[in-house]
C-alpha cells in the first residue's frame, strides 16, 4: 500500500565493536576504525520527534502535540482490536514515530508514496512503527499494527499475503474506509488482469435514433462485437457496449504465482520496491480467503503447513481456499468482485480513467447529442448485473470530465491513466 512496511530489520544503532587493550597494534587501528564507524553511524540517525505521548500499547512521538494526541488515540483503540482480531498475534507495545518526512537515517528518505512503514529488530520483533505526518489515518495504522504484532505461528505465510492480511484487518477494524481499502485494491488488481471490464449502457435519443436508423437499414448492421441494440424497455439501455479500461501496465500472472511462492525474508530481496500491484493481488487472496473461512481459517493453513513440513503455505491450497484459478483470472473476474458502493468509490479514485472508457463507448452519439443533453437523454450507466447500475450523472467528477470533453474543453483533457 501506500504503506509498504519494512519488512527486513535495519539496526536502530549500529553495535560499538568491544576493543581489547591487549590486541596487537594493527588490531587496536582496526577495532578502533570500527568503533569511530559504529559511532558515525549512530550520528547519522534520524532523531525522534520531540513531543511523547505514553500509552499502555506504546509511546507515540511527533512534533506538535495535536498530532501526537489524535495517534496515541487511535493505538490505544486500534492495538487491543488487532491482537483480538489477528490470532497468533503478539501481545506487545509498540512505539510510533510520526515523522515529516519517513527515514531511520539523516540521509535516507523514503519515497513520497510510502506513508508508513515497520521497523524490525528481528524476525518477528518489530522496533517501531513509522507513519508519515499527512498518512496517520487509521488504515495505515492498523495495517503496520499486523506486521508489529503478527506472531511466528504465520512463517508459513508467503510474504506478499501478509500484506494482503494487514489490509484486510484495517478494512474489518476501520469500517468507514472498508469501500476505500477495497476499490483501492481491486483496481491496483487490474494490473494482472490486463484492465478491468466495464459494461457500458445508454439510449439513443430519438433524433440520434433516427440519424443511426437511416445509416443503419439492416438490423445486423446495428452491432459489432463490443456493442448490443436493445429493444426500449422502460429504463434499459438501447445501446450496451464492453469496454475495457487499463490502468497501468499489465503485470504477468506468472508474477502472481511466483509471490505465492515467496516468503516474507525474501520478499523484499526479490523486489526492493514492491508495486502497488502485488498489494491488490496479495488483498484479493486474503479477502477471498477471508470472506469463505475467515482470518481464523488462513492461520489454519499456515498451522497445517508448518505441521506437514512446508516451508510456506502451499499455492494451491490457498487459492483453493480463495477460490480462485490463475487460469481464469481475467478483467471480468476483478469486475464482478466490486459491490456496487465499492464501484461507486472506484469512480471517484480514477475518474479521468473512467471518463475516458465512457467517452469511447458514448461514440456513437459524437455529433447528435450535445454536451446539455447528453446526460439527460442518453442516460449513461455502467451496468452491473444483479447489482444494479451507477448512473454517470451521479458521479461529479466523471460527469464533468465527459461534459467538458464532450464540448471540447481542452482545460480538463486527462489521459486514461489518471494524469494530465
Amino acid at each position: 500500500m501506500g504503506a509498504r512496511p519494512l519488512k527486513h530489520g535495519l539496526p536502530v544503532q549500529a553495535r560499538s565493536p568491544s576493543v581489547d587493550m591487549l590486541v596487537a597494534p594493527m588490531s587496536r587501528l582496526h577495532s578502533t576504525l570500527l568503533l569511530l564507524v559504529a559511532l558515525l553511524a549512530t550520528g547519522c540517525l534520524a532523531p525522534p520527534p520531540r513531543i511523547v505521548v505514553e500509552t499502555p500499547y506504546g509511546d507515540v512521538r511527533a512534533d506538535s502535540q495535536g498530532t501526537a494526541v489524535k495517534v496515541a488515540v487511535m493505538l490505544e483503540e486500534l492495538s487491543p482490536q488487532v491482537q483480538a482480531l489477528l490470532p497468533g498475534s503478539q501481545v506487545r507495545a509498540i512505539d510510533v514515530w510520526v515523522q515529516d518526512e519517513l527515514r531511520v537515517y539523516r540521509f535516507n528518505r523514503r519515497p513520497e508514496s510510502v506513508r508508513g512503514f515497520t521497523l524490525l529488530s528481528e524476525e518477528f520483533h518489530a522496533r517501531r512503527i513509522h507513519l508519515q505526518e499527512d498518512g496517520q489515518s487509521s488504515w495505515y495504522l492498523s495495517h503496520e499494527l499486523v506486521h508489529a504484532l503478527i506472531g511466528e505461528s504465520w512463517s508459513t505465510l508467503p510474504g506478499i499475503l501478509e500484506e494482503g492480511l494487514a489490509d484486510v484487518v484495517a478494512q474489518e477494524l476501520t469500517r468507514e474506509q472498508r469501500a476505500h481499502i477495497r476499490a483501492h485494491r481491486l483496481l491496483n488488481a487490474t494490473a494482472f488482469t490486463g484492465g478491468l471490464e466495464l459494461e457500458l449502457g445508454f439510449r439513443i435519443p430519438e433524433r440520434a435514433r433516427r440519424e443511426r436508423e437511416r445509416e443503419h437499414t439492416a438490423p445486423e448492421e446495428t452491432e459489432d462485437a463490443g456493442e448490443h441494440a436493445q429493444p426500449r424497455r422502460g429504463s434499459e439501455p438501447d445501446i450496451r457496449r464492453r469496454l475495457l479500461l487499463r490502468l497501468t501496465d499489465e503485470v504477468p500472472i506468472e508474477t502472481a504465482r511466483k509471490l505465492l511462492e515467496t516468503g516474507r525474508g525474501e520478499l523484499h530481496e526479490r523486489w526492493p520496491e514492491i508495486p502497488e500491484a502485488y498489494y491488490g493481488f496479495a488483498w484479493l487472496v486474503v479477502a477471498r480467503i477471508h470472506e469463505r473461512v475467515g482470518i481464523d481459517g488462513l492461520h489454519e493453513l499456515c498451522l497445517r503447513a508448518a505441521a506437514e513440513g512446508h516451508e510456506l503455505v502451499p499455492a494451491e491450497w490457498l487459492l483453493a481456499a480463495a477460490d480462485m484459478d490463475l487460469e481464469n483470472f481475467d478483467a471480468r473476474f476483478v469486475a464482478n468482485c466490486f459491490t456496487r458502493s465499492e464501484f461507486q468509490r472506484a469512480l471517484l479514485l480514477r475518474p479521468e480513467a473512467f471518463a475516458e472508457a465512457a467517452l469511447t463507448g458514448l461514440e456513437p452519439l459524437r455529433g447528435r447529442v450535445d454536451a446539455r443533453e447528453l446526460f439527460y437523454l442518453a442516460r449513461p450507466a455502467f451496468l452491473l448485473g444483479d447489482r444494479g447500475r451507477v448512473q454517470l450523472s451521479t458521479v461529479g467528477p466523471v460527469s464533468e470530465e465527459i461534459q467538458a470533453r464532450w464540448a471540447g474543453r481542452s482545460d480538463v483533457v486527462h489521459r486514461a491513466d489518471g494524469t494530465h
